[in-house]
């Protein structure tokens, strides 16, 4: 059944995951209100990174910290946004998932949700520019130079020698 609903839906994947016993699980593409709560959780996460940096103390532990804590905090919920399991079997699955299977799947939530509609909502951006006719807007350069207060007035009057 799993394989007549992949050809319904390209976007459903299979991940094997496990440190000793390897196991499946289907993800399924998320749908557009999923993927709202999912950019929430993410976005929040890309503030504390931000402020981070901003104030410079964004070290490769700071950074390591924020993103283990936002994926502590959140990825059985991503699991349950993602796959037909329940959240008490979203732990089971995060006891046994080891990093680089969990890279795999935040890898594969990008390359299905996230990349393609930024592409797409690129390009379609860029086309409803061309048809209305809106050109990218230019920096100002009419006023390059700061104002120093001289005024030059071609309106003074000519001496001439004589």
């Amino acid at each position: 059944m799993k394989d007549e609903s992949k050809l319904l839906n390209p976007d459903i994947r299979e991940i094997t995951y496990g440190k000793k016993q390897l196991q499946k699980l289907t993800l399924y593409p998320l749908s557009v209100g999923d993927q709202f709560k999912v950019t929430d959780i993410v976005s929040g996460c890309i503030q504390k990174l931000i402020e981070g940096q901003k104030s410079g103390m964004l070290s490769d532990y700071l950074f390591m910290t924020t993103i283990m804590e936002m994926i502590e905090a959140n990825i059985g919920k991503i699991l349950v946004l993602i796959s037909d399991i329940t959240e008490e079997e979203s732990k089971v699955v995060i006891s046994q998932l080891t990093n680089t299977q969990l890279i795999e799947i935040i890898e594969s939530i990008w390359l299905v949700d996230y990349e393609p509609m930024l592409k797409k909502g690129k390009s379609l951006f860029d086309r409803g520019r061309s048809v209305f006719n809106l050109k990218k807007s230019l920096p100002d350069s009419s006023n390059t130079s700061p104002s120093i207060g001289s005024k030059t007035s071609i309106e003074k009057d000519i001496v001439t020698e004589e």
